[in-house]
């Protein structure tokens, strides 16, 4: 028996330091939101997407004006990972539900943008690193990756030649929840502005709402999944689309008529609605000043977003409740 109980000693020891140093050399750019994800007590709105919504939504700002103006505490957490793609929401969605349910999804609208498979390892990478071992994360794995399957069961395998560039940060990281964001992304604070090209993109006619762009049907899938989820746990969905002009192949004509897809096929005005800026160029003064490159927003940009979207809140969701 003694040494039977020894060997379990010995093998969890070396578990738990297989799963500390693994973790220390996680890439780690979706690691502290993960971490302050863990660490919050309530989340009223989550915003998702990738680095449209990362730029482009303050959620301290929201949250600070939510509160205030509904006369108790409403906490926006942007949980936006850089690339994320409609076929990973499904999966990343089940897993962070496991800490917390908020009563509203914000799902920015260009995680419809076509995945290029290149982009399919790093991009799963970034979603689903950070997550322990799981059904849901071999299920996420399965349906995400075509490629190297084991490595993402055991990052070891993927970093153990990072051993390189670790820094004192990739340590202190794990334990100092100063250097979690509290609210995920809070916006962009990129100052810098585009020089107008005068091509008059921001003045151009808007696509009319019959004019749709189908999503593909994987897309469709996870989308279909992921609004069965909701149904289940009692979450609203709000589909927001910040302003832009191109990035990866997909300009934001394009994009209105994916958010016009969407609005067709799953708005129903009530659990799922949608918010589409860039049909608001106009109303928003927007134009090649409030980004900083053609994909994303700077900080006026984000300013204007952030200010749009919180008029939306307040008038259909959270004011008078």
């Amino acid at each position: 028996m003694k040494t039977v109980r020894n060997a379990a000693v010995f093998l969890l020891m070396g578990a738990l330091l297989s799963s500390v140093v693994q973790t220390v050399f996680l890439e780690k750019s979706s690691y502290p939101k993960y971490r302050a994800w863990k660490n919050a007590e309530d989340v009223d709105v989550l915003v998702l997407g990738n680095s449209h919504a990362e730029n482009g939504i303050r959620a301290g700002t929201l949250s600070g004006s939510l509160s205030e103006g509904a006369g108790r505490d409403l906490t926006v957490f942007n949980y936006a990972v850089y690339g994320m793609r409609m076929e990973q929401m499904y999966y990343f969605v089940k897993e962070i539900f496991k800490t917390h349910v908020p009563d509203l999804i914000i799902l920015e609208t260009y995680a419809f943008c076509p995945l290029a498979e290149s982009d399919r390892e790093i991009l799963a990478r970034r979603a689903f690193d950070v997550f322990p071992l799981s059904r849901n994360k071999v299920e996420a794995i399965d349906y995400c990756v075509s490629d190297d399957p084991v490595s993402f069961y055991l990052p070891f395998v993927k970093y153990h030649t990072r051993w390189e560039w670790l820094t004192p940060g990739d340590v202190r990281i794990l334990y100092d929840n100063s250097l979690w964001p509290v609210y995920g992304g809070n916006g962009s604070y990129d100052e810098t502005e585009m020089t107008d090209p005068e091509d008059g993109w921001f003045r151009q006619e808007i696509p009319d709402p019959e004019e749709l762009r189908e999503i593909t049907p994987s897309e469709k899938e996870c989308l279909e999944k992921l609004l069965l989820l909701l149904e289940e746990e009692h979450v609203r969905l709000l589909f927001v689309s910040v302003p832009f002009k191109s990035q990866m192949g997909l300009d934001s004509i394009e994009q209105v008529k994916i958010n016009n897809y969407l609005r067709e096929h799953y708005a129903n005005g009530d659990t799922v609605d949608m918010l589409d800026m860039n049909r608001l160029w106009t109303e928003l003064d927007f134009g090649y000043g409030d980004l900083y490159n053609e994909g994303h927003v700077n900080a006026g940009g984000a300013d204007k977003v952030t200010g749009c979207l919180l008029e939306y809140l307040r008038g259909r969701y959270f004011w008078g409740e």
